[in-house]
């Protein structure tokens, strides 16, 4: 529930910057706005999505002091094992909660290996305190705004590139290339270095930061800065 409310809050916040953005386009140019938003996200997603991956580890929260609210337990019974299943809920330093799972097998009824249940232990069901999940809604605002300063201008970018005669071809087929092949790739790709290169929970982000980069260095070379051009010819 909270992720949705993280979300709709950064969406909401952000979305009215693509007029802001696409406006400002008009007045000093397109391409170092959309420029400059891709190289903020080449040089910040990765310290944006560490920043949240620590911020939302609740076994970090879980090692320092916390609050005990609840204790469930349930036993299901698998011909001579018994399946049990512990989940404590706990309040951490930083007002968050969290539920920490411990699963553990007793053959014929022997007495379980703690030590080896607290280590597959899980945590899960994790609340964030309000101070932590409006922190969570500025990343996510700042994420989105780096995406505004892109497709804010790049509408009236593409119109200009070409005379009429050509225009909504040419810009159809770049801009579904762009969003079709580059950008649906990006959860398969993604999804692949995360399986490949497992140390590196954020290995993923690796595939969108290069896109970026690389789309920077040629607009910057090959680009002109367009201002408000007269494109009714």
């Amino acid at each position: 529930m909270q992720n949705r409310e993280i979300l709709l809050w950064g969406i909401g916040l952000a979305t009215p910057f693509f007029l802001v953005f696409g406006a400002l386009s008009d007045k000093v140019g397109r391409k170092w706005i959309m420029l400059t938003g891709m190289l903020l996200g080449v040089i910040f997603y990765r310290p944006i999505f560490s920043t949240m991956l620590t911020a939302a580890d609740a076994k970090e929260w879980a090692k320092g002091d916390v609050v005990f609210l609840k204790e469930e337990s349930k036993v299901v019974q698998h011909g001579k094992d018994s399946v049990i299943q512990i989940a404590t809920q706990y309040k951490a330093a930083n007002g968050s909660k969290f539920t920490r799972l411990v699963t553990d097998t007793l053959k014929n009824n022997s007495q379980a290996s703690i030590i080896k249940a607290n280590e597959r232990a899980v945590y899960q069901d994790k609340i964030l305190s309000p101070s932590l999940k409006w922190k969570f809604i500025g990343l996510v605002w700042v994420m989105i705004i780096f995406v505004t300063m892109v497709y804010g201008p790049v509408a009236a970018f593409l119109v200009e590139l070409f005379p009429t005669k050509i225009r909504y071809t040419s810009m159809s087929l770049p801009y579904h290339i762009g969003n079709g092949v580059f950008g649906g790739l990006v959860p398969f790709i993604a999804t692949l270095l995360s399986a490949t290169y497992t140390q590196d929970p954020l290995v993923g982000l690796w595939y969108p930061i290069i896109i970026a980069a690389v789309c920077f260095v040629i607009g910057a070379l090959y680009l002109r800065n367009k201002i408000d051009e007269q494109v009714d010819d």
